[in-house]
């Protein structure tokens, strides 16, 4: 663990491969277009009228559900994948003989 401009990270080794997380943060960034985004906001529920307009989910309330209907209806693996793969390392290559 290590401070870096007065916020605290913590470095997580999953299966190689490094993520920096903010400690107490349980949320990620995920990169979509523009024009994705905005097809997503499409499925935002109303949640509230206030003074200043009408509040709906948040993304990532809307990105919760559609996983959820994903889930159901697709099959998933036991474990994560990386998005990329990733050269090994030569004390990997070593144990691989």
């Amino acid at each position: 663990m290590y401070t870096m401009k007065q916020k605290t990270y913590i470095l997580i080794c999953i299966e190689g491969c490094m993520a920096k997380r903010k400690i107490g943060n349980p949320h990620t960034t995920i990169c979509i277009t523009w024009n994705d985004k905005d097809e997503l906001r499409k499925f935002a529920k109303l949640i509230k009228k206030t003074k200043n307009g009408d509040m709906y989910e948040s993304d990532s309330a809307v990105f919760h559900r559609m996983l959820d209907a994903f889930k159901n209806n697709n099959e998933s693996s036991d474990v994560s994948h990386n998005t990329y793969p990733r050269k090994s390392t030569s004390q990997e290559h070593d144990q691989q003989g």
